[in-house]
């Protein structure tokens, strides 16, 4: 291999694993270490959903859905919240470790426990993230 392609070789070998580290540290950071305290002052008065700007968690009975984050409707397993949530910018959490926690507003019979199981896995989760949880409704 002539000394240039091996320079050329290296040059992208080390630009791709400096731009792979960068992003590693962005998203390994754990959130309290990027982000504030939750903020009461800045959400409290925030009465719909849609004006909510952090990140909503909608429980359902197998999983949850993070609304604007994952397809409408879909949801993910309680195990991959962190993931999810530690993957979002910094930019999605302008009121600081808060997210809105609502469970689904229509259930089939037998749902209920199952959504209640995975409310109270959800809400272990979150405060073992030092994530605040904030109770709304369901529709």
């Amino acid at each position: 291999m002539s000394v240039l392609k091996k320079g050329l070789l290296g040059l992208i070998v080390a630009h791709f694993a400096a731009f792979s580290s960068i992003a590693w540290t962005q998203t390994s950071q754990p959130l309290p270490k990027r982000i504030a305290k939750a903020d009461p002052t800045r959400y409290r008065a925030v009465q719909d959903g849609k004006d909510w700007k952090n990140p909503y968690l909608v429980v359902r009975p197998n999983g949850i859905e993070l609304v604007g984050t994952t397809p409408p409707g879909s949801v993910i397993p309680v195990e991959k919240v962190k993931e999810v949530l530690e993957g979002l910018p910094t930019s999605s959490w302008p009121y600081g470790l808060v997210v809105a926690v609502q469970d689904i507003g229509l259930i089939s019979d037998g749902d209920l426990p199952r959504i209640q199981a995975t409310r109270q896995r959800l809400l272990r989760l979150l405060k073992e993230l030092g994530i605040t949880a904030d109770p709304w409704p369901s529709a």
